[in-house]
């Protein structure tokens, strides 16, 4: 039996961290909370955080996140086809994932992957404009990791038109532990 029987885009929209690109958020059929944790265990570079209940993880430099609920949003898309072909084999490991779960330990933790700064400037506005106390957003992204300074430091990070690239970046930065209000 398939956990999942279908994956769909319910919307796509501009990628903040490159215009060029789209976001796209779907839906699945059902809920995946209770799968995430599974395929924590077996995508080897992803990051589950317990607290949230979701799932995060690049797929060369697109960031991919599958929500508790049914969602699951990806940046950095070239186009629809794309979106589509990527989300048939998301919907194929969590099918072949929960095909394995009763093989999957839970209990030893999985090493973290870490964050660096460019992960979120990928993410950042880029106008190194001084606003938040530093020189570039290179160097606010590194004060940032380094519990120095927040997000809500960066004034365009407040705007809509940078609201994706902030929960993209909420979504990194609590994925690898860090806390994020």
């Amino acid at each position: 039996m398939k956990f999942v029987e279908s994956i769909r885009i319910k919307q796509t929209m501009p990628c903040v961290a490159d215009p060029t690109k789209i976001r796209v958020i779907a839906s699945a059929d059902r809920e995946l909370g209770e799968i995430l944790p599974y395929l924590d265990q077996k995508i080897p570079n992803a990051l589950y955080s317990k607290k949230s209940g979701f799932l995060t993880y690049k797929r060369g430099i697109i960031l991919i996140t599958l929500h508790p609920t049914d969602e699951i949003t990806m940046t950095q898309i070239a186009d629809e086809n794309e979106a589509n072909a990527i989300l048939g084999e998301i919907k194929d490991k969590i099918n072949e994932t929960h095909k394995e779960r009763d093989q999957i330990d839970l209990t030893t933790p999985k090493k973290r992957v870490n964050v660096g700064p460019l992960d979120l400037y990928g993410y950042l506005p880029k106008t190194n404009c001084k606003e938040c106390g530093e020189a570039t957003c290179m160097a606010f992204a590194v004060m940032v990791l380094n519990h120095e300074k927040s997000l809500d430091k960066c004034p365009y990070l407040s705007e809509p038109k940078y609201k994706c690239a902030r929960e993209t970046l909420v979504m990194l930065l609590q994925s690898a532990g860090y806390e994020v209000n």
